[in-house]
């Protein structure tokens, strides 16, 4: 075998090593990727359990949230206070769902699901009136998701799930 023969040959073999480091590289990358949005999704998923596992733990907290949704302004100075951290909590949530989904960590059928609960709650009346307070702590991009997106399908209220009464909607016959 020529010199030039085992040059080729090498040439060769070293293309082959490139394209065996490169695939190998991708399928890297695609783990890593997967894993880094599996991570974000338990994540948010706890951060958002451990929330909702305080309001449930305290019937109280729950029934002022859900009426505050309905209807902020009607709670006195006090229980505005307390709920209002509370609205601040659900919606920096929110918005690190957004965050991620904007990036790519969280995948459109899950932000889907995420995304109908957080316009139903915004929809709301009462959220609307705190909004119209705080909507300048959070991010541009997010408070404008807000104010424009339109949730897809009707969603029922917590008011609606738990039976509270709408009082602006007058009593059926």
């Amino acid at each position: 075998m020529s010199l030039e023969s085992l040059a080729n040959l090498g040439e060769f073999i070293s293309s082959i090593a490139v394209l065996i480091s490169l695939v190998y590289l991708a399928v890297q990358i695609k783990r890593s990727t997967e894993a880094e949005r599996t991570s974000t999704y338990q994540s948010i998923v706890s951060d958002f359990g451990q929330m909702n596992q305080a309001l449930a733990s305290d019937p109280d907290l729950t029934f002022m949230y859900v009426s505050a949704l309905e209807d902020f302004e009607a709670l006195d100075a006090s229980d505005r206070a307390r709920i209002s951290q509370v609205f601040f909590m659900t919606f920096r949530s929110f918005e690190n769902m957004f965050y991620q989904h904007q990036k790519g960590y969280l995948e459109e059928e899950v932000w889907k699901g995420w995304q109908r609960l957080m316009l139903t709650y915004a929809a709301r009346d009462g959220f609307q009136a705190w909004w119209r307070l705080r909507r300048d702590v959070f991010s541009e991009p997010f408070a404008t998701f807000l104010d424009n997106e339109k949730i897809d399908r009707p969603i029922a209220s917590y008011a609606d799930v738990a039976g509270i009464p709408n009082e602006s909607e007058p009593p059926a016959p």
